[in-house]
């Protein structure tokens, strides 16, 4: 399992280690889009893994959310999942953001973690859980548009 992250890390500079603060570089090829000082949200993935939006995106889901009837018991508590442990967090000068310990926690993050870009957010993940979840093949390429 190491050996396919490694080679994956050397592709792609997505695997990158967590200092003693907590702090973590985000990769160079997602902070083109981002500045200096520019805050993100972050909060619980679906699965053990941390979302990151920026704040546009993150007010764009938001919207949507407002838009969510409230009498739809299970809409609301997705609803509570996503913005119950959102943090924002800011981008220091070197392009670190701090990643706040219960998402940490709850993702398995401890040393290093693992950076995958999706259409409007990036995710942040322990790499072994990401290996796992790829090994699963647990993948719907019908539902995708390609």
């Amino acid at each position: 399992m190491e050996e396919k992250l490694a080679r994956r890390e050397k592709r792609n500079n997505r695997f990158h280690k967590i200092d003693e603060k907590g702090r973590v570089a985000i990769p160079a090829t997602l902070r083109r889009n981002l500045t200096f000082g520019e805050r993100l949200v972050l909060t619980k993935g679906f699965e053990k893994c941390i979302y990151a939006f920026s704040e546009k995106e993150w007010k764009a889901l938001m919207q949507r959310i407002q838009d969510i009837p409230l009498v739809n018991e299970k809409k609301r508590n997705a609803t509570r999942y996503i913005m119950g442990e959102a943090e924002e967090v800011e981008i220091d000068l070197q392009g670190r953001i701090l990643l706040p310990g219960h998402l940490m926690e709850y993702a398995g993050i401890t040393e290093e973690c693992y950076f995958v870009r999706m259409p409007r957010w990036f995710e942040i993940w322990n790499p072994e859980e990401y290996q796992k979840m790829v090994d699963r093949k647990n993948i719907d390429f019908e539902e995708l548009p390609i």
